[in-house]
């Protein structure tokens, strides 16, 4: 048969620490409590404000205003003139592509011996990639100095000794 556990009777001991741990905890609080309240700040340097007119901070944030406007127009206008510059030379590198597509197949399709042919096509394709070449790169120098261009105005805007 299993044992059947007797009920202990609580110690009296015990529960009077307890109650003595309970009222040491209360009376640290309340001394550390009137400590604080009994305790004064510390004493901060006095700091004075510098007084700021108003018309000075407000001509002062006008003429930057006015700075950063003027350069933003600067940059507007050169990029626009940027934009049309790239826009004239891919018109013109499309025309002259188109022109010497149709050169090439006119060389191929015109009766002439099959050596002849084949050397006017390997001409004319040789013309066609030169000059598409050299007009793919000019327009990217020419996109390259666009975005120069119109960053310039605003980097020096912001980078005015003055800011």
């Amino acid at each position: 048969m299993a044992e059947v556990k007797k009920p202990r009777a609580k110690s009296t001991a015990k529960s009077v620490h307890k109650a003595d741990l309970v009222e040491m905890a209360a009376v640290s609080a309340a001394e550390t409590v009137e400590a604080i309240v009994e305790a004064k700040p510390a004493s901060l340097p006095a700091i004075a404000p510098k007084p700021i007119e108003a018309g000075a901070l407000f001509s002062s944030a006008k003429k930057q205003s006015d700075v950063l406007r003027k350069a933003m127009s600067e940059a507007v206008t050169a990029s626009a003139k940027g934009a049309l510059e790239v826009n004239d030379k891919i018109i013109d590198a499309v025309n002259t592509q188109r022109n010497v597509a149709l050169d090439l197949w006119r060389s191929a399709i015109s009766p002439s011996p099959l050596p002849e042919a084949f050397k006017a096509q390997t001409h004319a394709t040789k013309q066609a990639y030169e000059a598409a070449s050299a007009q793919w790169k000019d327009i990217a120098e020419t996109t390259t100095l666009w975005f120069t261009r119109s960053l310039e105005p605003l980097q020096s805007a912001l980078h005015r000794p003055g800011r």
